[in-house]
């Protein structure tokens, strides 16, 4: 615990604490914008509130958006999809990091695209996808790919967003999809059969191994299916 604590403090010392660098995002923002034309930033804060009346001279920091230039720029070249998701931050305030990532031709992954938020739901996703969608991909036909998360859900699916097809479709992540499918399902070779079925190219591969599932067990094919 002492060797931890050392640590802790020499961080701090180093980068500064928790409240001294969510004080300092101001700043930072505005130095990029500055030294980077064209990143995109776009930050969000809150009242503080002082006996029921606003303290004008504060505020919480509550969401910030950005994205790079080459960013933009590159992704006029890599693949029509975005893969979004989001990570816990274990700090002090406990935010989440939401990012989206895209693929080139041979298939390196690129984050594009950042925001921190309070948490995953679906205001602070409408928020991410929402500048996602006006500041870096605003081409039409547009893959979203994730996870079967019901707030990314409620944010694609909202009228305005920009997100219903055939403006844009969505894809589940295979990943998360055969990781809960694991759950029920918990021989390899069950979960090796619905990955092979979700990369097949053609629709004769698809088949074969959709085949396999079935005679395997009839409800690893209704699995997925909604209620």
């Amino acid at each position: 615990m002492r060797v931890w604590l050392v640590k802790q403090k020499a961080v701090a010392h180093i980068y500064g604490d928790w409240d001294e660098s969510y004080n300092e995002l101001p700043r930072w923002v505005l130095e990029v914008q500055l030294t980077m034309l064209g990143i995109v930033t776009v930050l969000r804060t809150s009242p503080v509130r002082v006996g029921g009346q606003v303290d004008e001279s504060q505020a919480y920091f509550h969401r910030l958006f950005w994205t790079f230039p080459p960013c933009i720029e590159a992704f006029q070249h890599c693949k029509p999809l975005a893969s979004i998701d989001g990570t816990h931050l274990y700090g002090k305030y406990g935010e989440t990091l939401l990012v989206a990532i895209k693929q080139d031709g041979n298939s390196n992954i690129l984050p594009f695209a950042f925001v921190l938020v309070e948490g995953e739901n679906a205001e602070s996703w409408s928020f991410f996808l929402s500048h996602l969608r006006e500041h870096v991909t605003p081409q039409p036909g547009l893959l979203v790919i994730s996870d079967r998360h019901n707030d990314i859900k409620a944010a694609l699916e909202s009228p305005d967003g920009g997100w219903l097809p055939p403006t844009a479709y969505r894809a589940f992540c295979i990943r998360h999809v055969a990781a809960n499918f694991a759950l029920t399902y918990k021989g390899k070779d069950a979960r090796r059969l619905l990955v092979n079925a979700a990369y097949a190219k053609t629709k004769v591969e698809f088949d074969y191994w959709f085949d396999i599932l079935q005679s395997e067990d009839p409800g690893m094919c209704e699995w997925g299916e909604p209620d």
